[in-house]
């Protein structure tokens, strides 16, 4: 009996002061799930970009991934223009409703590669649109030579692709149900993907950029002076034109305004990679 007690007490001994195998796999996961995003980080700036753009005003509201991707989707909207009163006569109409267009167009392609990269948990090679982009691509390759085909414009032989956010109302057809269940589902997937989410925001960043402005006028904001930093030193500096065609005092505090935000983003910048290194060290450490 007393043999039996102390053999029982060392085991209990033993299970609770190591590791159980579930809290073990669980800080795997996390680390796995860590490393993947750090590896995205570390892809994603290896540039920096500072741009100076006068605006009417800022939008202050913080970003939400379901309400951009709603408001993006909305763009492919065919009344889109209409409901929000952005002219349609005109070149600069035209020019600032393309700007528009473009950024569902970014979007529908960020899904699109999704789709057709096999690791990425959304590849179905018997998927119907992929099927009919294949399709739509050799019947685009009889009329035209020497096409190519990773020209982000064929991604639209696919047709709009992007699931809609939005349920379709018809009593009478309860597919239209299955088929928004379906697609809610798929957007949660999609907005738990890094990568898609990242490309998200830039694009809702963009976006507010559009309409910071009078979208009832076909002026659109105008990126005064653009700086790109590359990680091998390389810095490009553009200045648009019109910059200098404003009044001096205006021209300078722009120019001003440019440099300050330069060397900000820059110290952040710098930061930003010195955290990630450490992190990395860290993680292999840990790994």
């Amino acid at each position: 009996m007393s043999n039996e007690l102390q053999t029982k007490n060392r085991n209990d001994i033993q299970t609770k002061g190591g590791e159980s195998p579930d809290l073990k796999n669980l800080a795997r996961g996390v680390l796995n799930n860590l490393v993947s995003s750090v590896q995205i980080l570390v892809s994603d700036i290896t540039a920096l970009e500072v741009n100076t753009i006068v605006v009417e005003r800022i939008n202050g509201s913080k970003f939400n991934a379901w309400e951009a991707y709603q408001e993006i989707y909305s763009i492919h909207d065919p009344n889109y223009f209409e409901i929000k009163g952005i002219p349609k006569e005109g070149s600069q109409a035209q020019a600032l409703r393309q700007h528009y267009r473009s950024l569902f167009d970014q979007l529908e392609r960020e899904y699109f590669y999704l789709l057709l990269e096999q690791d990425s948990g959304f590849y179905n090679p018997q998927d119907e649109r992929i099927t009919r982009y294949r399709q739509n691509l050799e019947e685009a390759k009889k009329r035209q030579e020497n096409i190519v085909e990773a020209d982000e414009n064929n991604i639209k032989l696919a047709k709009p692709i992007l699931p809609a956010p939005t349920p379709i109302i018809d009593e009478k057809d309860a597919n239209h149900q299955e088929d928004w269940i379906k697609n809610y589902q798929e957007i949660q997937k999609l907005l738990k993907n890094a990568k898609f989410v990242r490309t998200l925001r830039k694009i809702a960043e963009l976006k507010a950029a559009l309409d910071s402005n009078n979208v009832t006028s076909t002026q659109t904001d105008i990126i005064y002076a653009q700086t790109v930093m590359q990680l091998d030193g390389d810095i490009i500096t553009r200045y648009n034109k019109e910059l200098f065609n404003l009044p001096e005092e205006a021209k300078n505090s722009i120019i001003t305004t440019h440099n300050e935000g330069l060397v900000a983003g820059e110290k952040q910048w710098r930061g930003t990679f010195s955290f990630l290194i450490n992190l990395v060290q860290n993680i292999a450490k840990l790994s």
